[in-house]
């Protein structure tokens, strides 16, 4: 999800994707999304034979955005340049178990093995092996999701956010 441009990592992902492939996962890349780095990644997908593989779904509202994650086994975020990504949190409520780079605010928010998997940023190998064990564990994806659904709920939901505001100016 998310803009099209080289510091998103995507032709990353996609060497990433067309290993675990290899490897005896499956699966299908779907990205949202529009940029600079679409043609790019049209001629990547393409040279890795990827093309029924991958499909590129362009700009598309919130709504259906967020349907497309809900729809999903599992939310990839493979940039190298993040603080901390609104849209983990968002596949998180929707208890769809994410993949990350150990990055900025990442890994405060995704706890590796508990709420998601956790890479090191560029390492398309380790990325690799994260969407390999992912794709061919369905238990796990389900253990990840409903974890990262349980912290999103206890830590973000508005009422509890609030609360300690609303505690300090009354009290």
């Amino acid at each position: 999800m998310g803009r099209l441009s080289p510091e998103k990592g995507h032709i990353g992902l996609l060497d990433a994707f067309a290993q675990a492939l290899k490897r005896g996962a499956d699966g299908e890349l779907v990205l949202v999304g529009d940029g600079p780095d679409r043609r790019r990644i049209e001629r990547h997908t393409a040279a890795l034979g990827l093309k029924d593989r991958v499909r590129l779904l362009g700009l598309l509202p919130e709504h259906q955005t967020l349907s497309e994650v809900a729809q999903s086994d599992l939310l990839v975020l493979a940039s190298f340049m993040e603080g901390l990504p609104v849209v983990l949190m968002e596949a998180m409520a929707l208890g769809v178990p994410v993949i990350a780079p150990r990055l900025a605010g990442v890994p405060e928010l995704v706890q590796e093995g508990v709420h998601g998997l956790l890479f090191a940023p560029s390492n398309w190998s380790e990325l690799s092996d994260a969407l390999g064990k992912l794709l061919t564990d369905r238990a796990l994806r389900e253990q990840l999701g409903s974890r990262g659904r349980a912290k999103i709920e206890a830590e973000f939901e508005i009422n509890r956010a609030v609360e300690p505001l609303v505690k300090r100016y009354r009290g």
